[in-house]
């Protein structure tokens, strides 16, 4: 069964539920019923043909458990979870997932998750990872001495002419 993708590369529906299973006993989603649900409800929603059924409201109130009296202009539940699993996702397949031939990506600016075949080339979520591990290194720079996520050496600062004189290395001689 083909997911909403327009690739010709689409996993079928047995490779994606057998990720899913392998993904929801991660150590990002283990201790998160609220991500799993949120994941099992789009995926299967997805897979069953009902992409246009995958709003705000239906998450909220079919896999978050809130009741018929949901608003999600009001409450940003389904907006937080959703950053979340994004967030979850990416720490997966950057991970634990980082060998596992299928991926599931939840785009933004929608709910409805995307499926692919793993390319030999590094996803978009290994990058994400790369890219936040060497943002915490950079706002954190104390921290930063003591851990190796950087990918590049550090600039030296320039030398002034008194550092040259201190050096014994005098321009003028």
């Amino acid at each position: 069964m083909k997911a909403a993708n327009d690739s010709n590369d689409v996993p079928t529906a047995e490779e994606i539920r057998a990720a899913v299973e392998h993904i929801v006993v991660s150590s990002p989603f283990r201790r998160s019923p609220q991500l799993v649900a949120f994941l099992r409800f789009v995926v299967e929603s997805a897979l069953n043909g009902k992409a246009e059924y995958i709003k705000s409201y239906t998450i909220g109130v079919e896999a978050l458990g809130r009741g018929e009296c949901f608003d999600p202009q009001v409450d940003p539940i389904v907006r937080v979870e959703a950053a979340r699993i994004r967030k979850a996702l990416a720490s997966y397949f950057a991970r634990e997932g980082a060998g596992f031939p299928v991926t599931i990506e939840i785009p933004l600016g929608s709910y409805v998750p995307v499926f692919r075949h793993r390319k030999y080339h590094r996803s978009i979520a290994i990058l994400i990872a790369i890219l936040t591990r060497t943002l915490r290194a950079v706002r954190a720079p104390s921290q930063a001495k003591h851990s190796r996520l950087f990918f590049f050496p550090a600039r030296r600062p320039p030398r002034t002419r008194e550092s040259r004189v201190e050096l014994g290395r005098s321009s003028t001689g």
